[in-house]
């Protein structure tokens, strides 16, 4: 048996020791690979990370047909596409959201009011959504701080965090 079929049958197994060499292996060069795809370190460091707490979650299911080096580069690269896709329709709604507020007067609101109609729309949220929006918005942690600190997936907060801004959105358009 070849060294990386021993290595990757190991991890499927739940060998953490297995898992942890090749972390500790590929980690900090696979950030710097993010890092030249995404211009962020800290999205690349987060991508590492998720795209090895996934394998992790996901071992027993592992098939790794070329080289373990090949497949966690693959799958960084394939990762930063994604991220960078999201970065592109954010953008996109970003600029169409600045088109259609520009154009369109508000009544005047005063400080206190708007900021008790924010408290008021963020306590309609479901708990784990509140929660997730003031970690993150309030308390300006990470996604991956949040889901460390929640025992969550960054995939999950990802989610909550596009449902209360979709709920959010949608109380202030009221």
């Amino acid at each position: 048996m070849l060294e990386h079929d021993r290595i990757v049958q190991e991890i499927k197994e739940g060998n953490e020791h297995s898992f942890q060499q090749i972390f500790h292996a590929y980690y900090e060069n696979l950030c710097h690979y993010a890092f030249t795809i995404l211009r962020d370190m800290d999205d690349a460091e987060d991508i590492v990370q998720s795209m090895f707490l996934k394998i992790w979650e996901k071992r027993e299911e592992l098939t790794i047909t070329h080289t373990v080096k090949s497949y966690l580069y693959r799958a960084v690269y394939n990762q930063c596409i994604n991220q960078l896709d999201r970065r592109s329709v954010q953008q996109r709604f970003q600029e169409q959201n600045a088109a259609k507020t520009s154009s369109v007067q508000y009544p005047e609101i005063f400080p206190d009011e708007l900021e008790a109609r924010i408290v008021a729309a963020i306590n309609t949220l479901p708990n784990q959504c509140r929660t997730i929006f003031v970690m993150s918005r309030y308390q300006e942690m990470k996604y991956s701080q949040i889901a460390k600190a929640l025992d969550l997936s960054v995939n999950t907060i990802e989610n909550q965090m596009s449902k209360a801004l979709r709920i959010l959105r949608a109380h202030f358009n009221e």
